[in-house]
């Protein structure tokens, strides 16, 4: 079976400065452009997050921080260069900030006591 369309070579010709600008402007951005985590590593996060949660309810535990902790964690996470604002949460329908370390939406994830912030920045909630 051939092809009906055939391309017509093109001859080499020095880029125009409209070309080259654009090219600088793009690598500028990719240079920028924050991407998530794979998603094996994201799965893998979430599950440790909800096994920690479930041995925390089982030994009779907090699972759910106190709201000023959540919110103090959230303080912490709107601050870091790590939080994107771009990506839409699936069970809210809104924009939500998820982390570029982790991949989860970090409004959610503060208010489970089992978890961590990936880089450190604030920790597992020890309230019993």
């Amino acid at each position: 079976m051939g092809f009906k369309f055939k391309p017509k070579p093109t001859v080499d010709r020095e880029a125009t400065k409209e070309e080259l600008d654009k090219i600088k402007e793009t690598e500028k951005m990719l240079e920028v452009e924050k991407k998530l985590p794979p998603a094996s590593q994201m799965v893998r996060d979430l599950a440790t997050t909800h096994w920690k949660s479930l041995k925390a309810f089982i030994k009779g535990k907090q699972v759910i921080t106190p709201q000023e902790v959540a919110e103090e964690r959230w303080k912490i996470c709107q601050q870091c260069p790590e939080l994107l604002y771009d990506q839409t949460n699936p069970d809210t329908g809104k924009k939500d900030g998820r982390c570029t370390k982790c991949g989860c939406f970090m409004n959610v994830k503060v208010h489970y006591s089992t978890a961590e912030c990936p880089i450190g920045k604030w920790k597992e909630s020890k309230n019993d």
